[in-house]
């Protein structure tokens, strides 16, 4: 699966024990926790740095989460 939008930090699951700052992608179809396959599922550096810029992704979504396998940014 395809989406397309713009990379954030947000604060995840707040109020919960598992409240923690990810990165999200926020899309027209909904903002999902951006992971990459094998990647930390807290915090992921290579995500990290996408932040503030739009991307197109390729990968699955799982509830709340798209799980990214390749990327291009979009100018």
């Amino acid at each position: 699966m395809k989406l397309r939008g713009r990379v954030t930090k947000a604060v995840l699951y707040a109020g919960t024990k598992s409240e923690h700052e990810g990165i999200v992608l926020t899309t027209p179809e909904g903002e999902f926790k951006l992971r990459r396959r094998m990647g930390n599922p807290f915090w992921d550096e290579v995500l990290a740095q996408l932040e503030g810029k739009e991307i197109e992704g390729e990968g699955i979504i799982r509830g709340d989460q798209f799980i990214i396998d390749r990327w291009q940014m979009i100018e």
